[in-house]
Parts: C-alpha cells; sequence; structure tokens
C-alpha cells in the first residue's frame, strides 16, 4: 500500500520521495539480498528473507509506477507484468491464492510418503502443482468469483486479454 501510495500520489513530499531513489537497483539489490539471506544464516524462521522480499516488491512497484506515469515502459519486467499472459493470470489470480494449497499440499504429502529424493519431488510438485492448480483456480473463479463481480469487470475477460 505504502509503495502504491508513493508510486501514484500526487502530494509533494511522496513526488520527492518517489524520485528521491533510483528503485530499480533498489529493488535488484533487495532481491539479492532476499534471496542470500537464509544462506547467510539470516532465516531467523525466514522473515528476514520475506521481509526483504516485500521491501523489493514495493522498490519495483515504485519503479514500475514511475515508467507507467513517465509514459515510459523501457524496462522488461513492465512489459511481462502488462503481457497478455500476466494480465490474464492476474484475472484469477486470487482464486489461485484461495485454491493452490488444494493441489499442492495432498500431492507434497503422499510424495513424502514415497522413498524418492527430494529434487524429484520438488520436480514433481513443480510440474504437476502448477498446471493443475491454474486450471482448479480458473474454474473455481469462473463458477464463485466472477459471478459476485460488477459488470465493468465481468466484461474483462480471461480470454479477452490473451487473444
Amino acid at each position: 500500500m505504502a509503495a502504491a501510495e508513493i508510486g501514484f500520489s500526487q502530494k509533494e513530499y511522496l513526488i520527492k520521495i518517489r524520485n528521491l531513489f533510483p528503485w530499480g537497483m533498489l529493488a535488484a539489490i533487495v532481491s539479492v539480498l532476499a534471496l542470500s539471506s537464509p544462506m547467510m544464516g539470516l532465516s531467523l524462521e525466514g522473515w528476514v528473507s520475506e521481509s526483504l522480499a516485500g521491501l523489493a516488491a514495493a522498490c519495483l512497484i515504485i519503479c514500475c509506477t514511475k515508467c507507467i506515469l513517465a509514459e515510459k515502459n523501457s524496462i522488461s519486467i513492465l512489459r511481462v507484468l502488462q503481457s497478455s499472459w500476466a494480465v490474464a493470470l492476474g484475472t484469477f489470480s486470487y482464486s489461485l491464492y484461495l485454491t493452490h494449497v488444494l493441489v499442492l499440499t495432498p500431492l507434497n504429502q503422499y510424495l513424502h510418503s514415497l522413498d524418492i529424493s527430494s529434487s524429484t519431488i520438488a520436480l514433481i510438485l513443480y510440474t504437476v502443482t502448477a498446471p493443475v492448480s491454474l486450471v482448479l483456480a480458473y474454474a473455481f473463479y469462473l463458477k464463485f468469483e466472477r459471478p459476485f463481480m460488477s459488470n465493468f469487470l465481468q466484461k474483462r475477460k480471461v480470454k479477452d486479454a490473451v487473444v
């Protein structure tokens, strides 16, 4: 929320903050710190790396909003986030958030009961749970989320974003 406020605000002090820092570079640096903090012994039950990941996301949000406001789509991550596939995924991302655990947890528990390596478990989880979770989430979105959206949001269909 703070990043969106800094990114889009017309308040003078927030505009100064938005223009003060190289947000893209900060996002990259903090992302590296977030990914490397467990290897440096800073995991502390994950809260350090998760906090750093949140800070990196906030820096990225400010960087992207600066580019949008300046009408510059020059950074590649912004092109990726504005792609039709990312927009389509964003349309039912809340349903994905709600339902992915229904696929991930049972499969993860089953695989851990087998005598296979953790790298094989990871490979199976990534290759099976992602597509199955996407299909389940989209079905959930169509059945339970979309009927309760406003008419404006209902007209924005996933297939329109993909096509």
